[in-house]
């Protein structure tokens, strides 16, 4: 069984407006059920966009400081959500290791960090990603895809369309995929999304 992207949203609108669960909530839920996946690996490279799904990295993140794992943040900079300032703020009292990206020329340290860590995780986009990937992302995308030792995508890997399955341009061809709550239809529809695990976030159902 698989749910669309519009589906996602929608059980995510009922659960904050309905149920009155924060989206804080949810990410945070998110961030443990990953962080309870990927635990006994050593060192990360967190590569996150700036919307939600990069507030799961920043989450995520937190748990693995504080449980004594090497954690690079990288952030591709552009319009925060309030979830992802949230992160950030919390994350900024425990690690100087977040570097932001906006230029090619910062890609050298995302190449250094990506080729020494053991484990990459893509947050850069979510499910409601719908336009082709260019510019720095499209520049990120190819780092991780050239120098990543190995990739986990959260929720889906960044470029893949939710529903089609279809490369918005490129894409983060991933190792491994963990997702949110239930498997998106495109995940089914693809080659690139490696082994996929779905992770339990307390969303109600409609």
């Amino acid at each position: 069984m698989s749910i669309s992207r519009e589906e996602m949203i929608e059980l995510d609108r009922n659960a904050i407006e309905n149920y009155g669960i924060r989206s804080i909530v949810l990410m945070e839920n998110a961030a443990m059920g990953v962080f309870n996946e990927v635990k006994d690996y050593n060192s990360f490279t967190i590569i996150c966009g700036s919307g939600n799904n990069g507030g799961d990295g920043l989450a995520l993140g937190r748990h693995l400081l504080l449980n004594k794992k090497d954690v690079d943040i990288f952030i591709i900079e552009g319009r925060q959500s309030n979830e992802f300032t949230e992160n950030l703020e919390i994350l900024k009292k425990l690690t100087k290791n977040i570097y932001y990206i906006n230029k090619k020329e910062d890609l050298d340290n995302l190449v250094n960090s990506l080729e020494i860590n053991e484990i990459s995780i893509d947050c850069i986009f979510g499910t409601g990603l719908s336009r082709n990937i260019s510019g720095i992302y499209k520049d990120v995308i190819n780092c991780i895809n050239q120098h990543s030792n190995y990739t986990i995508a959260i929720d889906i890997p960044s470029g893949l369309d939710a529903n089609s399955g279809d490369i918005l341009g490129i894409m983060v061809k991933s190792d491994e995929t963990i997702t949110i709550h239930d498997i998106k239809h495109g995940l089914l529809k693809n080659d690139f999304v490696g082994k996929i695990k779905e992770v339990y976030v307390g969303i109600p159902k409609i």
